[in-house]
């Protein structure tokens, strides 16, 4: 052992002159697979990962190797060097101390950097890790592949940073990987068990992994311990339109506790805007990633006289698009609610379309007085039944119910889509209607869009029936073509129960040359399911657009009824079921048509044609719609 120890030392000294970093490291993994337990390995392991800016790392392996050999002095010194150097002083003078009791090796000294053995040296140059802030950033800004990187780095040297793992949550979350954000936050958890945040991020991660009772659970926990934070709240009653049936009673009756909070008396601002006032005022939090953000962008180009509040930090094309579509754009960010309500009611806006779904970076000011702005709901991402402090609801005819239900028959205006959206000009390869898949497999292939936070128990059971009532189909769930291995699990065991797992596939990853993960999910299925209760929405559309038809369910609530309306506004309302029984025979029947091919080759024209690809129409229907409702106030005023 004592000649393997000496060797290793004699080769790794030499490369430390003459090899790069990888060489090395190479060199020291191959020594471990090997069985090695040589503390020198990981010295030089962990000196090259602090080197290359991961002193979490460096901790971890030298750790590991003292572990295995408690009297090497030259770990000690290393990890003495690196805990300082991080700022982790009290483990930094425990390595210190300990160094001097142990004797030092002569010959390895080329191993450890002078300045790095001199435990007085690493007191002169404390440090902090720059990764926490630099994770937090990359998340604001939307590069979360970065954001989880630069907070694994900081987790490995502060392993109990509630903070630093509530953002790599958020970002796994973002990266559609929720059991792995579940297993970070099991972990914050433990550290801080009445932290309200990480039960509102652990409902989000459960009802990603299709655990919506556990996740109502957490929501409730949350609520209790949420105190005066309307943050934490506004993102709570956003997490709870995505229920389950099971589940709803209860997310609905904290959802209007919420409205009824932020609609109290103490918290409603005075207002008073000018009788003759015309300007519209939007607010969005979702200034990027939004399903909606070609529906509302070009929609909204078609109102006048319009101010934008933004909400969100984030700055990208999205938000540029949001900003040159209205006459002026005004920053909102970080402001609380009531000043952002006497910030609208100071530029005299009469009407104010609050596009926030409730969010962390979403705001409902609720006025009072004689001449108050009038607050307008339309669409949300998710959809949500109820906007706090709205007085006006904008329904089409798959809505109109479930509004005149939740605001009563007088705040209801009727437009003709609730939705439209701007469809791309110019057509790349990946956009081009392929045959019909159904003609090259020999089967029906039907498609779910991989969101698992819409899965539950009921749809998997009306999905098995779509599969026995069209004998031979299979099920492909994409859309995207990661997934994590406990979301496949799950959906297999789940269809296993009705005898179909074998015909359920979740979509590979495509070639760079095959285009998006959803534009190749397109092409890969012949009829696409809608999830219930809560309903697609852009996706929709765009399946529509490449030729797919949609099968929705109307759910009784407003997130159930997206899917409805978008095939309203294509001219498809054949495809709306009213009932779980038309759902099903309304998917067997399209899964068999003859015609199939012929209605894939001619959909996207249709859908061109139709109200659903015309946002400038239904802009000046909302505007003239709202200027009417204006006048009547101004007249009755």
């Amino acid at each position: 052992m004592t000649d393997e120890i000496s060797a290793d030392i004699h080769a790794l000294s030499g490369m430390v002159e003459t090899a790069s970093s990888n060489e090395i490291m190479e060199y020291c993994s191959r020594r471990l697979g090997e069985g090695s337990t040589n503390p020198y390995v990981f010295l030089a392991m962990g000196m090259v990962s602090y080197y290359n800016d991961d002193p979490g790392l460096a901790i971890q392996l030298m750790e590991r190797g003292l572990a295995l050999n408690p009297d090497c002095r030259e770990l000690v010194d290393g990890l003495a060097g690196v805990c300082t150097r991080i700022g982790r002083l009290t483990d930094g003078l425990y390595y210190g101390k300990l160094a001097v009791c142990l004797k030092p090796r002569p010959d390895a000294a080329a191993l450890l950097p002078h300045r790095m053995a001199s435990y007085m040296d690493g007191i002169r140059n404390v440090g902090i890790s720059h990764h926490a802030t630099n994770a937090e950033a990359a998340l604001q800004l939307g590069m979360f592949e970065e954001a989880l990187a630069q907070a694994e780095k900081h987790l490995r040297i502060h392993s109990d940073d509630v903070d630093c793992m509530m953002v790599a949550a958020r970002t796994l979350l973002a990266l559609k990987r929720p059991s792995a954000a579940a297993s970070m936050l099991r972990a914050a958890l433990h550290h801080k068990p009445a932290e309200p945040w990480l039960h509102v991020l652990m409902a989000e991660a459960l009802m990603g992994e299709v655990r919506h009772a556990t996740a109502l659970a957490h929501q409730k926990l949350a609520w209790e311990l949420a105190g005066d934070d309307d943050r934490l709240r506004s993102r709570l009653a956003g997490t709870l339109a995505l229920q389950s049936d099971a589940g709803r009673p209860a997310a609905t009756a904290l959802a209007d506790a919420y409205a009824a909070g932020c609609e109290a008396p103490l918290r409603r601002v005075k207002a008073d805007v000018d009788a003759s006032s015309t300007l519209l005022g939007i607010m969005w939090d979702q200034v990027y990633d939004s399903p909606l953000a070609h529906c509302v962008a070009p929609v909204v180009r078609q109102i006048p006289n319009t101010v934008l509040y933004t909400l969100n930090p984030r700055h990208d094309h999205i938000t540029e698009s949001m900003r040159t579509s209205v006459m002026r754009p005004r920053q909102s960010i970080n402001i609380d609610d009531a000043t952002l309500g006497r910030i609208v009611g100071g530029d005299q806006v009469a009407c104010l379309i609050n596009l926030c779904a409730p969010s962390d970076h979403a705001r409902f000011p609720v006025f009072k007085g004689e001449r108050t702005p009038l607050v307008v709901h339309w669409v949300t991402s998710p959809m949500c039944d109820r906007l706090p402090g709205a007085g006006l609801v904008l329904s089409d005819a798959e809505t109109a119910d479930i509004d005149r239900r939740t605001y009563g028959p007088d705040m209801i205006v009727e437009v003709s889509a609730l939705l439209a959206f701007d469809y791309p000009q110019s057509l790349g390869a990946e956009d081009e209607i392929l045959d019909l898949p159904r003609n090259t497999r020999g089967f029906a292939m039907f498609g779910v869009h991989g969101e698992p936070s819409r899965f539950n128990d009921a749809s998997v059971a009306l999905w098995s029936r779509v599969l026995w009532a069209a004998p031979g189909s299979h099920l492909l769930i994409g859309g995207r073509d990661a997934w994590e291995d406990e979301l496949v699990e799950w959906a297999l065991g789940a269809f296993a129960e009705y005898g179909v797992a074998g015909r359920v596939h979740f979509q590979e990853p495509v070639t760079l040359a095959a285009g998006s993960p959803g534009r190749a999910f397109c092409h890969m299925v012949d009829v696409v399911l809608d999830t219930l209760p809560v309903a697609g929405l852009a996706e929709t559309a765009t399946d529509l657009w490449m030729g797919v038809p949609v099968v929705s369910l109307r759910s009784d609530c407003r997130a159930g009824r997206a899917g409805a309306s978008i095939l309203r506004a294509a001219g498809r309302p054949e495809w709306i079921a009213g009932s779980e029984a038309q759902y099903v025979e309304i998917a067997a029947r399209l899964a068999g048509d003859s015609g199939l091919g012929a209605i894939r080759a001619g959909l996207r024209d249709q859908v061109l044609a139709s109200a659903l690809a015309n946002p400038g129409v239904l802009g000046k229907e909302i505007s003239l719609k709202l200027q009417s409702v204006l006048a009547h106030r101004q007249k009755k005023a």
